[in-house]
């Protein structure tokens, strides 16, 4: 059996219930950076760019900084790629958005002139995109395309 009153890496008393009563979750967010470290090596955020951060304190990621920079948060599910772009109604009257199977185009995007070019994490159809705009963030919803191109092989003995 686990032994549930053993000393829990959170609380220094020892107690499983006051520890969950009293526990901060900057400590638990420390506790497993530094245990990823410990894993994964020092520069284990570029192994893992999509890590939530809890606290604040934990330093960001290059594409994580970049992300934040330009206001274009991407994530996905099991059906779809999610891209949220946060654009004034100024900067939504001339931005145009372009996909290919893998990349998302935001053109005129954050000025007039410029293009923003977000590799997308899977393949994507090229119908079935929708986008729409809401409190300042525009939302780019793309349906997944499964690659089910299978080519079969013939080996031959020489």
């Amino acid at each position: 059996m686990f032994p549930w009153k053993k000393n829990f890496p959170f609380n220094e008393s020892g107690q499983m219930p006051d520890a969950f009563k009293n526990m901060n979750p900057k400590n638990v967010e420390d506790y497993i950076q530094n245990i990823m470290g410990n894993v994964f090596g020092e520069g284990f955020p570029q192994q893992f760019p999509f890590q939530g951060n809890m606290s604040g304190s934990v330093p960001q990621t290059n594409k994580q900084q970049q992300s934040t920079q330009n206001n274009i948060e991407l994530f996905e599910t099991n059906d779809h790629i999610f891209v949220k772009v946060q654009a004034s109604d100024e900067q939504l009257k001339d931005l145009r958005i372009q996909h290919s199977s893998n990349h998302l185009f935001i053109l005129d995007y954050p000025s007039k002139g410029e293009q923003k070019k977000v590799v997308l994490p899977a393949l994507v159809k090229r119908k079935g995109t929708k986008a729409s705009y809401r409190n300042g963030i525009l939302e780019i919803k793309l349906l997944k395309n499964e690659d089910l191109q299978i080519s079969e092989i013939e080996i031959t003995h020489e």
